[in-house]
């Protein structure tokens, strides 16, 4: 029955999830990788299913075989609905994989404006890094994201953070000739 729950998240069915759970379907059983019904429907964005697990129950904060949780796949993915769910239910927005990523890396990476901001409501940790040494701010400098850059100085985020390398947000985008970031961040500089 459970195997069906999976089925059931990744499918977005949420009839069949629904009668599944009121014959007491169990909620956190695991594929091969380690993903549970919640991660599927959070990386899916499928909303309702995300919902109607958590209120059965399911642990926002399990993580797959590689330490990612739920809310970090539903950033990366772009699903700032999703992410408001989870982060309401107890999940840890702070959290990384076994790649020191966290969920704001993930969305800052994948260009993800809604969903930073969505972040960036709670107490998140700005100067968190990589294994690179990358903190959200130079992922997004170094992606070109300049709406995101603006948010996470905004936020308060450093703009002087080198990752292990020694480059800073403003080197990573000249190399990568994102002039908007670039003129952005020299803008922050002179404050």
């Amino acid at each position: 029955m459970e195997n069906e729950v999976l089925e059931a998240a990744k499918e977005g069915d949420l009839g069949e999830l629904r009668g599944l759970l009121t014959i007491g379907a169990g909620v956190e059983k695991r594929d091969e990788m380690g993903w549970t019904p919640l991660m599927w429907a959070s990386a899916m964005g499928f909303p309702d299913i995300v919902k109607m697990l958590l209120n059965s129950g399911a642990d926002p904060n399990l993580c797959d075989k590689n330490g990612a949780n739920a809310l970090m796949k539903a950033c990366r993915r772009g699903f700032a609905d999703i992410a408001q769910a989870l982060i309401e239910y107890g999940s840890d927005f702070s959290a990384v994989d076994d790649h020191g990523v966290s969920s704001l890396m993930r969305a800052a990476r994948a260009g993800h404006l809604d969903v930073v901001k969505v972040l960036l409501e709670n107490p998140v940790e700005l100067e968190l890094t990589d294994e690179y040494g990358s903190t959200a701010l130079i992922i997004a400098a170094y992606r070109g994201h300049v709406e995101i850059v603006k948010e996470l100085l905004d936020a308060g985020a450093e703009i002087h953070a080198q990752d292990r390398n020694g480059w800073t947000a403003m080197v990573w985008a000249l190399s990568r000739r994102h002039n908007n970031v670039v003129n952005l961040l020299k803008q922050y500089k002179k404050k």
